[in-house]
């Protein structure tokens, strides 16, 4: 992926005088002096619970239940990530619940949409990794709905939007998408199947988006994509609960 690096070295005399000298390479731009620095403020980011808690037995059960889910299944979807990625899917969706679960007491359960817009928040300054950015992405945009369904069908469009993956890419949306789907008119155990079957086909997928996209094609078949694994385990083990 695209990045920069940045080093550091001591600024002796011999050191400056062989980084001014002339070199081959085309895209060496040579060196340049600091100029005067200039500060800026940090804008002020709005507060992650902005909204006071609330209870809801069945919501909070809910997220305790899949919060240990994705923990459990840790070390599984990292294994997975490892044959065809980066091998921390599973630390990503791990990490992302343990904050979640330190901070249920402080999240307003009893409202969907206050709940969905806090878990945005919360995502956005703790989950890693790209999973935890689009699904940051998600809730915050299903906060702004009134309700839940229409909410999380906002936020797959923003997420899709965002990062540039959709149905048939061979990402975790393989799985979300049919799953929120199923939602609209459905129970979790018709989502929890949807998810399954979505994940499973990303086994025959060719690798459009993501880090798998970099993976030779033959590397990744009959292998499902960690993050439509991961949901679609979310999803199965949260539709026993009901």
């Amino acid at each position: 992926m695209y990045g920069f690096s940045l080093s550091a070295i001591p600024a002796q005399p011999d050191f400056i005088e062989a980084l001014k000298s002339p070199v081959e390479p085309w895209a060496w731009p040579g060196i340049a002096p600091f100029g005067s620095l200039q500060t800026r403020p940090t804008p002020t980011l709005p507060d992650t619970f902005a909204y006071k808690p609330s209870s809801n037995a069945y919501v909070e059960n809910l997220i305790t239940n899949g919060a240990r889910i994705l923990i459990d299944n840790e070390k599984d979807l990292n294994a997975l990530d490892a044959r065809i990625g980066d091998g921390d899917a599973g630390s990503t969706f791990a990490e992302a619940s343990r904050i979640i679960l330190k901070n249920i007491a402080r999240l307003p359960l009893a409202s969907p949409q206050e709940l969905c817009e806090t878990l945005g928040r919360l995502l956005a300054r703790n989950a890693g990794g790209s999973s935890g950015v689009l699904l940051s992405i998600m809730f915050a945009t299903a906060g702004q709905k009134k309700g839940w369904r229409d909410g999380l069908a906002a936020g797959l469009e923003r997420m899709q939007k965002y990062g540039g993956a959709s149905l048939g890419d061979r990402t975790m949306l393989d799985a979300l998408i049919p799953a929120v789907t199923a939602l609209q008119a459905g129970s979790l155990q018709q989502a929890a199947k949807a998810a399954r079957e979505g994940a499973d086909a990303t086994r025959a997928m060719s690798a459009k988006a993501g880090r798998a996209a970099y993976v030779p094609q033959d590397q990744l078949q009959n292998i499902p994509d960690p993050g439509a694994e991961a949901i679609a385990r979310l999803l199965e083990g949260l539709s026993k609960l009901s």
